[in-house]
């Protein structure tokens, strides 16, 4: 039988769960449920049933990755509750600053430590930006792409690898957050959760 978790760890560390908005409820892989509702707000992480989900949790939204307990299998993801579209603006230009969530299959671990930015041009409604790896990691360009509504999407590079793409979206009444994924199908050890909130 599947249990029920709720994921209130705070910086990795089990405290008793908050109250307020959230991101809304997830279904790992392995099939347990997760009420980001009651999460905590940060990083956040813990066991499911055959695995590991660790992540950001912002106050519309959530980004990060999902490993089975032997390592073989991810799955990266955000959601969140997505900005109306009337309430995005047709001019202006926003800033979102935050973290990138990246399985390491070298070490076996989920990384937290990696920096994003996201930049937004609301009325040439284009998207892009650069998420900065620790230590020898190649850092990830996501080169200007579309924004649709709440919705973007754009090519992404690496060092030595032009073969990744990127897709994500804002959250929040009035665009405060964002968070997406990016996707390397020629290497998926370089695939990444990231997001961000305005400033």
């Amino acid at each position: 039988m599947k249990t029920t978790l709720l994921l209130c760890l705070s910086a990795l560390i089990l405290t008793a769960c908050g109250s307020g908005g959230g991101a809304g409820p997830v279904v790992t892989p392995d099939g347990t449920k997760i009420n980001l509702d009651v999460s905590d707000k940060g990083l956040i992480g813990g066991q499911t049933d055959d695995g590991e989900i660790v992540g950001w949790h912002q106050d519309a939204s959530f980004y990060g990755a999902w490993v089975n307990s032997s390592h073989q299998f991810q799955e990266l993801r955000y959601q969140g509750t997505a900005t109306p579209v009337q309430n995005i603006p047709n001019n202006g230009k926003a800033t979102y600053y935050g973290n990138a969530v990246r399985f390491d299959s070298i070490n076996e671990e989920i990384l937290t430590d990696a920096t994003s930015r996201i930049n937004v041009d609301f009325g040439r409604k284009t998207v892009s930006g650069e998420i900065t790896m620790p230590g020898l990691r190649r850092d990830i360009t996501l080169h200007e792409g579309r924004l649709n509504g709440a919705d973007y999407s754009g090519r992404a590079s690496v060092l030595g690898n032009s073969g990744g793409s990127y897709n994500g979206g804002l959250f929040g009444k009035n665009y405060e957050e964002t968070a997406g994924i990016v996707k390397f199908d020629n290497n998926p050890s370089l695939d990444t959760a990231f997001g961000g909130k305005r400033y």
